[in-house]
């Protein structure tokens, strides 16, 4: 009995020892007597910058990717396009190509060998005296000089006195070209090639008083067999428009007659008063009246309204905000029993031809609509008066219209050709 509880005790001996040896090895790294709370850290957060500056630099490289791509396919395309340029300005000798694509000139100039540019084309005429006549062009090194000048125009007697045309071709300093006494209908041609950068001149000399006429043509080669002209033309193009237009619109917005009874008929009334008002139109730029003081204007009215084919008072108001010159006249008489008044209430402009029985006014859309009052008396004990009122109103109107409008839109090109 004793030796099984020795036996147990013994096992429960190991079984602690086992234990004390596992808690060590799984805590070695951080022995007891070295433990602190100041040894424990929060784990470290990734860095969000380094993530959104590779981010970055993906959408970068997309972009680079993208711009070479599309530089990659332009390049093909004008690759394709100067090959086929170059193949048709072999075959036909002559190639035309759109003004902004000038900087194929400077590729085919390479491929193609020279380019010649035509410096002068033109007819000029001397001075006299013997006053040098001078152009001057830009040259470099190896380009060459083609000329030709041929005398249309020269006085016989000055020839036969003074001599003909002298000409003379300078590069720089040095003397590359001389010909004296270029007669009329003669011609001079040749060529040059330059030495060194330098400027050409060409000076044209014609001794005495009298003035010859030359035709001057020059073309420089640049060290290719080009022919390189900038021309420019116009494409016709129509299409339609909605446009809006302002109409000028004369209305007769009243006429009326009146009856003045003389100071001594109590029963009848010997003067009026007639309010102008302008209120039913729109944009109004002008207004007046007419008045005529007896039958007799009456009748002249009407004349000259058969006369003109038109309102006459439209036409005086037409002449006055046009200000040009008038070629009739409203009729007008002076009655020395009538008195006429007009009382302006506006602020309108009266027109340089108006008289007491017709006035114009210029005005406009944010002027008073009540522009004033006319009144008429009649100071004669025995006559009476017939008289005719005609006012007018003037205003602009605006609408649109739809036509075909004809444009031109103007187009350069270069025209190469081959130096023949």
């Amino acid at each position: 009995m004793i030796i099984k509880y020795i036996y147990n005790f013994i096992i429960f001996l190991l079984l602690l020892g086992c234990k004390s040896l596992v808690g060590l090895a799984e805590g070695e790294e951080i022995p007891a007597s070295s433990f602190s709370l100041d040894n424990i850290s929060s784990p470290q957060r990734p860095q969000m910058s380094s993530d959104i500056d590779l981010s970055n630099n993906k959408f970068k490289r997309e972009a680079e990717a993208l711009l070479k791509s599309e530089k990659k396919d332009l390049e093909e395309y004008y690759k394709n396009y100067l090959d086929s340029i170059k193949i048709k300005l072999l075959d036909s000798g002559k190639v035309k190509i759109k003004g902004y694509e000038d900087f194929l000139v400077d590729i085919l100039s390479e491929q193609i060998e020279n380019d010649t540019v035509y410096l002068a084309n033109l007819y000029t005429e001397t001075d006299n005296k013997g006053t040098p006549l001078s152009f001057q062009y830009d040259a470099l090194q190896n380009d060459i000089f083609f000329f030709e000048i041929e005398c249309m125009r020269l006085n016989t007697l000055s020839g036969l006195v003074f001599g003909g045309v002298d000409i003379e071709f300078l590069e720089g300093s040095q003397t590359r070209f001389q010909h004296f006494n270029l007669s009329k209908a003669d011609k001079v041609n040749g060529s040059f090639k330059v030495i060194a950068d330098n400027p050409v001149v060409l000076n044209i000399v014609k001794k005495g008083y009298t003035k010859a006429s030359l035709k001057v043509t020059i073309k420089k080669v640049l060290g290719a067999n080009l022919i390189v002209e900038r021309t420019k033309d116009s494409v016709e193009q129509v299409r339609t428009v909605i446009r809006e237009v302002s109409d000028t619109l004369y209305h007769l917005i009243d006429e009326k007659q009146y009856s003045l009874a003389p100071q001594l008929d109590l029963t009848k009334g010997h003067e009026i008063e007639v309010p102008l008002i302008v209120d039913e139109l729109d944009n109004v730029i002008g207004w007046g009246f007419w008045v005529g003081l007896n039958q007799s204007d009456s009748k002249n009215y009407e004349r000259l309204s058969e006369l003109l084919a038109s309102e006459p008072l439209a036409l005086f108001a037409k002449t006055e905000l046009t200000k040009t010159a008038s070629p009739f006249s409203l009729p007008h008489s002076e009655e020395d029993n009538l008195n006429i008044n007009f009382s302006n209430y506006s602020k309108d402009t009266l027109s340089l031809n108006s008289l007491d029985t017709y006035q114009f006014f210029k005005t406009d859309s944010l002027a008073d609509k009540n522009k004033g009052k006319l009144t008429i008396k009649n100071k004669s004990k025995l006559y009476n008066y017939l008289i005719t009122l005609k006012t007018i109103a003037v205003n602009i109107k605006k609408s649109k219209v739809q036509e075909e409008q004809t444009t031109y839109k103007r187009n350069e090109y270069i025209n190469i050709s081959l130096l023949e």
